[in-house]
């Protein structure tokens, strides 16, 4: 593994932070190559990275130490999903709940019909179906709790906001669901291809595409009265994110937007280098972008470039940022080639004034 990391350290180059920034600079940290490329896009807890490779297996692997902590045989496995100890994933009509230490199954759920993708969230484990239904599962045990037909295929992961849940379909709809019993309270046909769905700062922002139809919306929680709504130049890449105040937006036009998140004025843009591959990434005070084989690091505040993390190979997905990790991996990247890597914030000996300089008698 000595030859990839040594890869990794010409092809990394972060840019220094500004003198204004309080953004690390990155360096690699470790790297695992997994026997075949990956399958989906990862999943993630506070510990673990949990990859599905192509070759049938899913792979949980060390994201402080970069090792391999368990490996098991999973057959066209979902996008895996961690919580509370717990690693859930869908194979085929089966959705199954791993333990995270060690990938020994705590229950295993057939349902009537293919898994499209399974979704955490606070104590229950939605099931998306390949033919538009959404099951209710209690994540602890398993249990069947409701179930109910979509109509159409899920476009994007939903979303989970108060006491609802927000699904954006392929047909155009976009639906609030009670999380109780799913039942459906409003229903919305936005007319366009819906690419992204999230609940941030007491609202829904859905984001769409289409060359007639690229533009972030944002709707009401409760009774999906729609607030504002923001054209944008290119399709928009993943979810928007925000820090209460901003809600922030990376489009295909290459360009990075912060919009207020009371008004949906813009406070600022910025050019991006490249075409985004996922939504920003909110870390601390910075926005990370996900661009096809780097990280482009901007000011939250004033949209001003930070820097960027180089990867060795083209992204698979957006990378995972990890907060409050001093030592240990801080920023996690997953490559189509099959390279799990870390990296970490450069660690560098304080500066300390010399008493006196060398070769120079002091003073007495």
């Amino acid at each position: 593994m000595f030859w990839l990391l040594a890869a990794l350290l010409q092809a990394v180059a972060p840019a220094p932070p500004t003198a204004a920034s309080t953004e690390p600079v990155l360096d690699p940290r470790w790297a695992v190559e997994l026997t075949a490329p990956p399958a989906q896009r990862a999943g993630y807890d506070d510990n673990t990275v949990y990859v599905a490779t192509r070759d049938g297996a899913l792979v949980a692997i060390d994201m402080d130490r970069g090792s391999v902590r368990w490996q098991r045989e999973v057959a066209e496995a979902t996008v895996p999903d961690a919580s509370g100890g717990l690693v859930f994933v869908g194979s085929r009509d089966t959705v199954m709940a791993l333990e995270a230490t060690g990938g020994q199954p705590r229950w295993t759920r057939t349902l009537p019909g293919s898994i499209a993708s399974v979704h955490f969230d606070t104590g229950w484990l939605l099931c998306v179906g390949t033919e538009g239904t959404l099951w209710a599962l209690r994540a602890e045990d398993g249990a069947a709790l409701w179930n109910v037909a979509l109509g159409s295929r899920a476009a994007v992961a939903p979303a989970a906001g108060l006491d609802k849940l927000y699904v954006g379909l392929d047909d155009g709809r976009l639906l609030a669901l009670t999380l109780a019993d799913g039942r459906i309270v409003w229903s919305r046909p936005m007319g366009y291809r819906i690419t992204g769905v999230s609940a941030v700062a007491g609202q829904l922002m859905v984001s769409t595409a289409g060359s007639a139809s690229r533009a972030v919306f944002s709707f009401d929680l409760k009774g999906g009265d729609q607030r504002w709504r923001w054209r944008v130049g290119g399709d928009v890449s993943g979810p928007a994110s925000s820090n209460g105040r901003l809600i922030f937006v990376a489009s295909r036009d290459n360009v990075l937007r912060a919009l207020d998140a009371r008004t949906g004025a813009l406070r600022w843009s910025a050019d991006l280098p490249a075409r985004p591959v996922g939504g920003p990434v909110l870390v601390g005070e910075t926005i990370r972008v996900p661009l096809a084989s780097t990280v482009a690091v901007f000011s939250a505040d004033t949209g001003k470039a930070v820097g960027t993390v180089g990867v060795a190979g083209d992204l698979n997905e957006p990378p995972r940022s990890r907060e409050g990790r001093p030592t240990g991996a801080s920023l996690i990247a997953i490559t189509r080639e099959g390279h799990v890597l870390g990296f970490g914030r450069r660690i560098e000996a304080p500066t300390v004034p010399l008493a006196e300089l060398p070769g120079v008698r002091a003073r007495p």
